[in-house]
């Protein structure tokens, strides 16, 4: 197996946020010289995964629906921990 992986997919997606979040978003990227999306994927991939009631949720779900739904993403940030 090799060391490094591919890149991540990036799938562009709409959402809607309030504005003093997207002000604290872009705020938190000038500060970490970082943009935005890396911002946002980051914070959200820290709360998601890492929230207990979601990961018994997945968990539960991954006997009917199989563990292909899981993802890459969530391996890679459950390796993290």
């Amino acid at each position: 197996m090799p060391l490094i992986s591919k890149v991540p997919e990036i799938v562009a997606r709409e959402y809607k946020l309030e504005d003093y979040v997207v002000a604290a978003v872009e705020n938190y990227a000038k500060m970490i010289d970082s943009t935005p999306d890396h911002v946002v994927n980051s914070a959200l991939k820290i709360i998601l995964f890492k929230d207990k009631d979601y990961s018994r949720w997945r968990k539960d779900r991954q006997g009917t629906t199989g563990k292909k739904e899981m993802g890459a993403a969530t391996r890679a940030v459950s390796a993290k921990a």
